[in-house]
């Protein structure tokens, strides 16, 4: 027999090469093609959120609860315009951590007239009750814009939280028993954490540079940055939302277990909660070691390059590698 008669079909899915449109050409005519998508991961991966700040990649690596209804809304249309025909989705899932997106893809190729927001509320309610719909979902769709543009200047989530919060209240019964539910709320507590982490990260390093910049002595300019780079930025507050995602992910191991929502980071990304997200702990670094230098000259040289470490020069310019907005030439 030959391998034609032993094939009844070809997969497109992860770590092929080429494009849909390109592989559709390359397959034998009589052969149909399954899309076998990535819909679990959100760096390193087939559908990669392009749009990811370096705060969310660091506290989050590779898998993480992610919902992106029209981040995947736009992929299944643009794959189902008639140029790649494909028959069938199969996701590729690391866990059900994914579960939203599932819905998605399932929703959209299923009938594809209706609303990505249409679709959501389907499955806020058909998983979470007719009373909870409406803030489910708005959860749900608030989680993605979480996660685009610049997380200190981002108001979605704070309003994202809100949604949470009252989610905790009026669904008090429901998020006992559902681990989807659990998932979000931890999510949504999480975001709130790490942006206020990152708020006062920024503000402690624009007060280290600008005490290195006064004109006071090398030491008193040292001493100053240092006590700004040492603030402590979790609060009572921030404590208690730390607290919150530490239970809530407690509570997932025991209503469904945390190595099948999350396969591939069975902690639920609590190991990479505190993980530096700001350049305090590289400044603090900086600070110590010009401090140890002996004489005044030698430390006034080093504050200076510190101070304009983001300044190529003349005809240079500067590149941040985790930052696509500071990086406009690359």
């Amino acid at each position: 027999s030959t391998w034609k008669e032993n094939i009844d079909g070809i997969v497109f899915g992860p770590h092929v090469r080429v494009p849909l449109t390109q592989f559709v050409k390359m397959i034998p005519e009589g052969f149909p093609i399954r899309q076998y998508p990535d819909i679990c991961h959100i760096a390193g991966a087939q559908f990669a959120l392009n749009f990811l700040s370096h705060v969310w990649a660091f506290t989050h690596q590779r898998q993480a609860v992610a919902p992106s209804p029209e981040f995947m809304d736009s992929i299944v249309r643009q794959r189902a315009n008639g140029s790649t025909p494909t028959i069938g989705v199969g996701a590729y899932s690391e866990g059900v951590g994914d579960d939203w997106n599932k819905a998605v893809w399932s929703g959209v190729a299923f009938q594809p007239y209706r609303s990505v927001k249409n679709i959501v509320a389907d499955y806020a309610r058909y998983y979470f009750g007719a009373d909870l719909e409406e803030t489910a979902a708005g959860l749900i769709l608030g989680l993605e814009q979480n996660w685009i543009g610049d997380p200190a200047e981002n108001k979605e989530i704070t309003k994202t939280f809100a949604l949470a919060q009252k989610l905790e209240k009026d669904g008090k019964d429901v998020l006992a028993k559902s681990w989807r539910l659990q998932a979000l709320v931890k999510r949504a507590y999480n975001d709130v954490y790490q942006q206020r982490r990152y708020v006062c990260g920024l503000e402690s390093v624009a007060g280290a540079m600008s005490a290195l910049q006064r004109t006071w002595s090398a030491d008193h300019r040292l001493d100053e940055a240092k006590k700004s780079l040492e603030r402590d930025c979790v609060d009572k507050t921030m404590s208690s939302y730390k607290k919150r995602v530490l239970d809530l992910a407690s509570a997932i191991n025991k209503t469904l277990g945390a190595e099948v929502l999350q396969t591939q980071d069975k902690m639920l990304n609590i190991q990479l909660i505190d993980e530096p997200v700001s350049d305090v702990p590289f400044l603090l670094d900086q600070v110590k070691s010009i401090k140890k230098l002996k004489s005044s000259h030698d430390k006034d040289r080093a504050i200076a390059k510190l101070t304009g470490w983001t300044d190529p020069g003349k005809d240079g310019f500067y590149a941040a590698l985790a930052s696509v907005p500071q990086s406009p030439n690359l």
